[in-house]
Parts: C-alpha cells; sequence; structure tokens
C-alpha cells in the first residue's frame, strides 16, 4: 500500500501546484510552499521538475511561471471532446460579421462547458473562458443547453439551487421554466446582464439535421452592442449554429 500511496501524494502535490501557479502567476518556491502548504524543499523539487520538462519558466528573480506547453494540452482536451466539430472558419466568419466574442460549449451534468472561444471587439471581462464552464440558468450557452440539451429543466432545478450572479440573474423556478419555454418557441435566447453587469449575449442550439443537440453557441459583448439588436445577432448565430450541425462529423 505504501508504494501506492508515495506517488498518489506527489501527484497531489504536483497538481496543487500546478493549480496555485495558475491562479496567481510566477511565484517564487517560498510563496508557492506557503500557498499550497508544503514544505519550501517540496516547493523547490516540484518547480524545478517542471522547468525541467518545459512546463514552467524560470524568471530572473527566481521565480517560476507556467509555460506556454500548457496550451497545446488544452487544445488537445478540448479538440477531443467535440470530435465532431472542424468548422472554426464559421466560428470566425461569425465574429468578422458581428464584431463580437463568439463561444462554442458543449453539455455536462448540472453545466456547459466553453470549448471555443474567439475574441471580438470591446469588452474583455467576459466570465467564461475555454474549458471553463456556468451553470444552465445563466448565459446565452448555459439558458440554450438547458432548454434543448440532454437534461430534464424540472430535474435540473431539483437537484441545483440556482447561483445568482447579478440582480438580471434568473433565480426562481417559474422564472427558469418561462425562459425555457421561451427559448424554445423562438429557438435562441438573449442573456441580458445575467452574468455579468454591462454584458450581454445571443445564444442558440446547435443541433444536427436529426436534432439531436450538440452544443451551445452565442456571440456575447457590450449590453449596448447585444439589446436592441437581438433579431440581426439571432439571426447570424442561428445561421452559423444550422451550419455547424449541418457538418458535424460523428
Amino acid at each position: 500500500m505504501a508504494a501506492v500511496d508515495k506517488p498518489s501524494r506527489v501527484l497531489t502535490s504536483l497538481r496543487a501546484a500546478v493549480e496555485g501557479l495558475a491562479d496567481s502567476g510566477a511565484l517564487t518556491p517560498p510563496e508557492l510552499a506557503k500557498k499550497i502548504g508544503i514544505p519550501r524543499p517540496s516547493a523547490y523539487r516540484l518547480m524545478g521538475a517542471l522547468v525541467q520538462d518545459g512546463l514552467a519558466t524560470q524568471q530572473p528573480d527566481g521565480a517560476v511561471a507556467l509555460s506556454t506547453k500548457w496550451l497545446s494540452f488544452g487544445d488537445q482536451a478540448l479538440a477531443t471532446a467535440t470530435p465532431w466539430f472542424h468548422r472554426d472558419d464559421l466560428l470566425r466568419d461569425l465574429r468578422d460579421s458581428t464584431r463580437l466574442t463568439v463561444y462554442l460549449s458543449i453539455p455536462r451534468p448540472q453545466r456547459t462547458v466553453c470549448v471555443r472561444r474567439l475574441h471580438g471587439q470591446g469588452v474583455q471581462v467576459l466570465v467564461l473562458r475555454p474549458g471553463g464552464s456556468l451553470p444552465l440558468h445563466v448565459g446565452g450557452v448555459g439558458r440554450v443547453t438547458l432548454a434543448f440539451g440532454p437534461e430534464d429543466p424540472e430535474a435540473y432545478l431539483a437537484a441545483h439551487h440556482p447561483e445568482r450572479f447579478t440582480p438580471r440573474s434568473l433565480e426562481t423556478s417559474n422564472a427558469i421554466l418561462a425562459d425555457v419555454a421561451l427559448t424554445r418557441e423562438r429557438h435562441y435566447c438573449v442573456s441580458d446582464e445575467d452574468v455579468t453587469v454591462g454584458v450581454g449575449a445571443v445564444g442558440a442550439p446547435v443541433l444536427t439535421p436529426s436534432g439531436e443537440f450538440l452544443g451551445a453557441l452565442s456571440v456575447a459583448g457590450r449590453r449596448d452592442d447585444i439589446v436592441g439588436h437581438e433579431a440581426e445577432l439571432a439571426a447570424h448565430v442561428l445561421e452559423t449554429a444550422v451550419e455547424i450541425g449541418r457538418t458535424a462529423q460523428l
């Protein structure tokens, strides 16, 4: 048993070190040791191993930061999660035509997970990033996933207490179920400051021609760029979502 426990502790410490660096940016070994609660010698060893393997870089002041090598791991993980998707050109066209940030997300239990994000012009304080997730009662991609995805909305609400992100977040079961009905009726939803104050989005489902839900697509940006332009933006998002679903390689 001891032979199993030792590598487990090493992996636990290594994960904590990576997450600590990802959260705080560059740290010295003493700073990392304090942050994740390990002895200083252990922090020096972990950071040395990360630098030696190219997973981190050491700065002139001795601090260590994660390297860009992690980006390739993230890209591969996201590609594995969406083997059916090969149309980044459609996302680029949507971004260029709307000048807004484009999101593609896929369903996971009680969440929607971002697998693609293409930055548009303007606001750069959007909450969702590749690999990040949102609950299903907020945001363009979240609410679309609740309306069209595999999870039953009433079961979701029974198992999940809706978190309130802003004063505009949908919070009660009646409000959320009414939003599901409206989203299904018009085939898109409008997120109006329900995740981040000052930010809006328009989302639509990505469906196969047979109606299978693959994911959610949205454009997001400053509220002033969304509210008052919902119909026009919805047309762009729906057109792109239909084409992604039509060309999905299942």
